[in-house]
């Protein structure tokens, strides 16, 4: 299979949380992941009838599968209600790294704020609940206590000099709890799934490129990687 197309199936699936690397012909899930996270990719995969076997640290795709856009396109949006648990008779790569610590289920979390999820997980900025607004309102992603709340704000300032977004994201304190969302920059326009997907991506790309994370690193404090 072209590299090409390995590249645009990594796309959608990162767009769905995700987070794919492409190394040596193989789709190589991130570290930071569970196995049954690597179980629900594979669901995932199974149940659009995607020709997929094991290789040493990730999946890959059989001799000349192709996948369409449509099929990319069902993968970026995915619900949990379409989701079906499929016994799989495929095994855990033997080379790849997984996390024992992380009970994350990234089919249950909404498909337009996904990946952002994984990305403030893995760089240590623990969420605790989110939704994506599913089109009749603003995306939210809650974090217990108020600790983030500069930290997160230094982010998205940062990011802001270096990617173009389609909302304006901000975090605030709600209670006990913080929140970070998103704000439209016309009253009258609409929330959009999709524009909200590719600002998570796009701020989950920002923190994986210039943040390290405690799992990741021998440090246990987050840190400017740059």
């Amino acid at each position: 299979m072209k590299k090409k197309h390995l590249i645009e199936l990594r796309n959608s699936l990162r767009r769905r949380g995700f987070w794919i690397d492409v190394i040596d012909g193989e789709l190589v899930l991130d570290r930071w992941y569970s196995k049954s996270n690597f179980y629900e990719m594979l669901n995932l995969l199974t149940s659009l009838q995607i020709s997929i076997k094991i290789g040493e640290r990730g999946i890959r795709l059989e001799s000349n599968t192709l996948v369409p856009d449509e099929i990319l396109n069902r993968i970026e949006s995915f619900n949990r209600s379409e989701f079906r648990f499929i016994l799989s008779s495929l095994k855990i790569p033997q080379r790849w790294s997984h996390n024992l610590n992380n009970d994350l289920s990234i089919l249950e979390i909404d498909c337009g704020i996904a990946s952002l999820v994984f990305a403030l997980n893995k760089v240590g900025l623990y969420t605790s609940m989110s939704c994506d607004g599913h089109g009749q309102r603003e995306p939210k992603i809650w974090l217990n206590g108020h600790a983030y709340i500069e930290t997160i704000r230094k982010i998205l300032m940062e990011a802001n000099q270096e990617v173009s977004f389609a909302y304006d994201w901000e975090i605030n304190k709600e209670g006990s709890s913080s929140v970070l969302t998103a704000k439209k920059r016309l009253s009258n326009d609409k929330w959009d799934v999709k524009k909200i997907q590719d600002d998570a991506l796009a701020l989950s790309e920002y923190l994986c490129n210039y943040y390290s994370s405690p799992f990741d690193s021998r440090f246990n404090s987050l840190y400017w990687s740059f």
